[in-house]
């Protein structure tokens, strides 16, 4: 493996096994390089020449990929259950930092003792760390502000579903609150940006799975117009609306541009 320029299978357990990697050389790569995942966007333009071409080792995969993933979660764990949370959030924020993150990991993971740990961990002053909160916290901002934004709409499949193009890799940190949400029901979310889906039947657990954009895993259900459920939210959003308290400015900042495509209640005052 090149000590200037490594890459990885673009997954969370791929990059955990890159970090073991690190761990055990005690060398962080100058740069990393994500392959895309089959199903998920590409995060930057096509190589001229491929991976052997450039002489880059190839990523881990099958027992050594999971061993390595393992080893390395459970040293960061033992070492901050904190950091570990850090690193996985930051990683979610899908901002292309995963050096910044196996720098932070390494010199936590190579602290004399648990005080330096803990002040390294903190120190906004460092650049890596900096940059790993900062994406961790963009990450929680999200996932908070999409489970008070997602609209669901019932499917032919019998499915409540959600549509959303969030900036993070936020699908699967939605899983345990909208199964707590839903109980029973069926429900699903669909990540358009990324074409993943992320559904559960109402008794197993959440799953999430790629999708293809030109064939979507729901559709509208039969014999129920579409929106009726929707002008209803409508009509109550109106009704409670006070157009002399209206902030656009305010409005903008706590429910984003981005999010307004999703919401019935937008789109109709806009109309």
């Amino acid at each position: 493996m090149s000590a200037q320029e490594v890459f990885y299978n673009g997954t969370l357990e791929g990059f955990f096994a890159l970090l073991q990697d690190v761990l055990d050389s005690g060398n962080v790569p100058e740069r990393v390089r994500r392959c895309k995942p089959e199903g998920w966007d590409e995060t930057s333009g096509p190589s001229l020449f491929s991976e052997a071409e450039l002489g880059i080792a190839g990523p881990l995969t099958g027992p050594n990929l999971e061993q390595k993933s393992r080893a390395a979660i459970s040293s960061l764990k033992t070492c901050s259950p904190e950091a570990y949370q850090d690193c996985i959030q930051a990683w979610m924020s899908d901002e292309l930092i995963e050096r910044d993150i196996l720098n932070y990991a390494l010199k936590l993971l190579q602290a004399p003792n648990r005080t330096i740990m803990e002040q390294l961990r903190t120190d906004r002053s460092w650049p890596p760390c900096e940059t790993v909160l900062r994406a961790s916290q963009r990450y929680l901002r999200e996932l908070d502000r999409l489970l008070g934004l997602l609209r669901f709409k019932p499917t032919q499949e019998g499915y409540l579903v959600a549509r959303c193009e969030p900036d993070t890799f936020a699908l699967p940190g939605l899983a345990e609150p909208l199964r707590r949400r839903f109980g029973c029901s069926a429900w699903a979310v669909e990540d358009e940006k990324r074409h993943l889906v992320l559904s559960c039947n109402g008794r197993d657990e959440p799953v999430l799975a790629a999708y293809d954009p030109e064939d979507p895993p729901f559709s509208p259900p039969a014999g129920l117009v579409p929106d009726e459920f929707e002008a209803l939210w409508q009509e109550y959003h109106e009704v409670i609306n006070i157009d002399s308290r209206k902030n656009p400015e305010l409005q903008k900042r706590l429910m984003p541009l981005r999010y307004w495509k999703y919401l019935p209640e937008v789109q109709f005052r806009r109309s």
